[in-house]
């Protein structure tokens, strides 16, 4: 009984692992073929139907078996279907399958199309730039300068500085009348230092072909046309003054042709007998080069300048009434033309010689309508110069009247003062050259002009400067008594300049030349003789004497380029007056400079 027991036990164990096994089976993962899988809750009931276990057991059993349901495949999260091909009603095309063939054409032609892209805009490789940027280029110089100022002992204390006048309010020449001040006059006598700074930086434009832009901005203390020099210490440490100095468009429609709009460089051929280095046009400017053979060139270039523009509100303030209202204009002007040709008649030799003709229209001062000495404004002081360095002959310009004034001896007479002269000048400008190679060249440079607007009858009757010395006349009001006054007018129109040069760059160091190879140098000797009212002196150079006219010396200097693009360089000039009373000056400079 008890061995029947026993192997009924046993028979009930191997049911149940056979149970067991078959809940396993019957797992998801388990299923049979032809999509039917074996349910474990029939199969448990079943045996408990055939009495293999007892309702408890099957109960414990099915209990003991319970484990959270996996997730099947469909109870997945249901997708959105497939859209059919074609194209929706708002525009998007569905394509539900393309072939490889296509995907491999659609890859190419887009790897083609950017690398074209890539090729033209300049980013197809490392460390290249988009094409618009290779048309743009900057530029720029900067130049430190310890500058020296010498006046001889034996100066004179006389000349009245006419541009501090003709910038500030009428000075009043009465000196009967009880408030008259002295005018300003120009310092002949004490010696100056300064250090200065000059710093350009520009950006040139090639737009099209044959346009271009070119802007480039500066240092400077003031406005004046002749200098960019910033002297330090002006402001007492403060910041320092950045003027617009170019603004310009070149159309070069052909390769022998440039037409300048705007604001540039001299298109001239001209030494500082004419103009300063840093002198820039405003206006128009055609240019034009041919080759005559392979050995003979002419050029030439003719333009047309503002140089002064009234103001639109130009008028009277306070004259009387029924006689004020806006005067009439007084606009100057600039017509120039310059040709010449250059000749090579070896590698070795070079020869350039051009004439210019330079019409100043409109400058010469104009005396204006009959004005009250009360007026603020008379009709013709926009006829004074807007500036001016030192030596042009003046004359005042204000008619003044004193109609009703009960003692015009003590009233004051306000005066703007104009130029004398008229400026219609000829240029001649030659210079020979000698290069036996490419380190060592010897050039000798002439200039010479003629102010062929200048009439000394004019001049003579109406200066107030550059006269002779005073001279001792019978006094007009007592027959028996003399006077002392000042000496005729003894200003010229005539100008000359000769220098030589050599060294292996004859230019390294002059304008906007500022670049050399390293060790590149040069040593230049020149003479300069340049009468009151030969030239405009506003526009003349600005170191020799004190800038402008109405002087004469000697300069000597020398550049030596000690890095690439690095110029160190020095001058010294000496000049003294031509005509009126005595003013020597000695200038002394030392600059590094460099460009890039």
């Amino acid at each position: 009984m008890n061995r029947l027991s026993k192997s009924s036990s046993r028979l009930k164990a191997m049911l149940m692992a056979c149970a067991s096994g078959a809940v396993l089976i019957a797992s998801p993962a388990l299923a049979q073929d032809g999509g039917t899988t074996v349910d474990p809750q029939l199969l448990v009931e079943q045996l408990v139907a055939e009495g293999v276990v007892t309702r408890e057991q099957a109960d414990r059993m099915i209990r003991n078996a319970t484990v959270p349901a996996p997730q099947t495949q469909a109870q997945a999260p249901t997708q959105p279907p497939v859209p059919p091909g074609g194209v929706a009603a708002d525009g998007t095309q569905t394509i539900p399958y393309v072939p490889q063939v296509v995907r491999d054409e659609i890859k190419e032609e887009l790897r083609a199309e950017l690398g074209s892209q890539a090729a033209a805009e300049g980013w197809s490789r490392p460390g290249e730039t988009p094409e618009w940027t290779r048309r743009i280029s900057l530029y720029g110089d900067v130049r430190a300068r310890y500058e020296g100022i010498f006046m001889d002992d034996g100066n004179a204390d006389i000349f009245e500085d006419f541009g501090a006048i003709n910038r500030g309010d009428p000075q009043n020449i009465n000196d009967s009348d009880p408030a008259y001040i002295p005018p300003p006059f120009l310092n002949t006598l004490e010696d100056r230092n300064r250090f200065q700074l000059r710093a350009r930086l520009g950006i040139k434009a090639q737009i099209a072909d044959w346009v271009s832009a070119d802007v480039r901005i500066a240092t400077g203390n003031d406005r004046t046309p002749v200098s960019t020099n910033q002297t330090m210490g002006t402001f007492g440490g403060g910041g320092y003054e950045i003027w617009l100095d170019r603004a310009s468009i070149q159309l070069t429609p052909t390769e022998s042709m440039a037409i300048d709009i705007g604001r540039f460089s001299n298109p001239f051929w001209t030494s500082e007998l004419l103009f300063d280095q840093d002198m820039n046009f405003d206006g128009i400017a055609v240019s034009g080069r041919g080759n005559v053979g392979d050995s003979f060139a002419l050029f030439g270039t003719a333009g047309a300048f503002p140089v002064f523009n009234t103001d639109l509100n130009f008028g009277s303030r306070n004259a009387p009434e029924g006689t004020g209202g806006p005067y009439e204009s007084q606009d100057k002007y600039l017509f120039a033309a310059q040709a010449g040709f250059e000749f090579r008649p070896t590698d070795e030799i070079n020869v350039r010689l051009a004439g210019g003709y330079f019409h100043y229209d409109n400058v010469e001062g104009q005396v204006s309508n009959p004005c009250y000495w009360y007026e603020l404004t008379c009709s013709t002081d926009a006829s004074r110069p807007a500036f001016q360095q030192f030596g042009n002959t003046m004359f005042p310009i204000r008619d003044v009247i004193y109609d009703g004034a009960p003692d015009p001896t003590l009233l004051p007479e306000n005066q703007y003062f104009g130029l004398a002269s008229k400026f219609e000048i000829l240029n001649i400008h030659g210079a020979l050259e000698y290069r036996p190679s490419n380190r060592f060249a010897v050039r000798l440079e002439g200039d010479f002009v003629k102010n062929l607007g200048w009439d000394r009858n004019v001049l003579t009757a109406r200066a107030v400067n550059n006269l002779g010395p005073q001279i001792t006349i019978p006094d007009p009001d007592n027959t028996n008594g003399t006077i002392t006054v000042d000496g005729p007018y003894v200003g010229g129109d005539t100008g000359w300049h000769v220098r030589l040069a050599i060294g292996s760059a004859l230019d390294a160091g002059q304008g906007n030349v500022t670049g050399a190879r390293e060790g590149d140098w040069n040593a230049w000797l020149s003479y300069r003789h340049l009468e009151s009212d030969a030239v405009l002196d506003a526009f003349a150079d600005s170191d020799f004497h004190i800038g402008g006219t109405n002087a004469k010396g000697w300069q000597i200097g020398g550049n030596y380029a000690i890095a690439p693009n690095v110029l160190f360089g020095a001058r010294w000039m000496s000049a003294e007056e031509i005509a009126d009373a005595p003013f020597s000056v000695d200038r002394g400079f030392i600059d590094l400079l460099t460009r890039f």
